[in-house]
């Protein structure tokens, strides 16, 4: 039976991608607006809180479908709920593609946790040592995001203990 996005994970989400009805910059050169909006947004545009919850339902719903055409074992409602806030944020592909819905589905629930601390990069360190870090292969030469990492602990809390706060 396919799981719906509850009421409670809706405003998880929404509480970390915050509303913006002007849009702007995400920091990676992605225009967003609304709850993490991204498609065809222009500089500068403006929306209502109506079409911010418009886009939001619309944007939600790829995720909530992915989660359940991917995962095949059984979750409860805030396990899929966390699945759904990490897909929503880093993307259906990253999402089906990644070691997390792998480990999951041979029924390793004990691993989603640690699986999601390995979201936690964005933009790229600058400097001398990190373009030797790349240069190297001796890392990603990302940068860790400090939004990123309290995002993914809050995920990782919902989907081992059910905890939405």
């Amino acid at each position: 039976m396919a799981h719906q996005l509850s009421d409670e994970g809706a405003e998880f989400i929404k509480q970390f991608e915050g509303l913006r009805l002007t849009a702007y910059n995400d920091g990676t050169g992605v225009m967003t607006i609304g709850y993490g909006h991204t498609g065809n947004v222009k500089a500068g545009e403006t929306i209502t809180q109506a079409q911010a919850d418009s886009y939001f339902s619309t944007d939600v719903k790829g995720a909530v479908d992915t989660v359940n055409n991917s995962v095949k074992v059984k979750l409860q409602q805030s396990q899929f709920d966390a699945l759904v806030s990490f897909t929503f944020n880093v993307g259906e592909g990253a999402f089906k593609s990644s070691t997390l819905l792998k480990d999951l589905n041979t029924g390793d629930y004990k691993a989603v946790p640690s699986q999601l601390d390995r979201w936690i990069y964005a933009g790229e360190k600058t400097g001398v040592i990190a373009n030797f870090v790349r240069w190297a292969h001796l890392g990603s030469g990302k940068k860790v995001s400090p939004v990123l990492k309290a995002r993914r602990e809050k995920e990782g809390k919902l989907f081992e203990k059910a905890s939405y706060s």
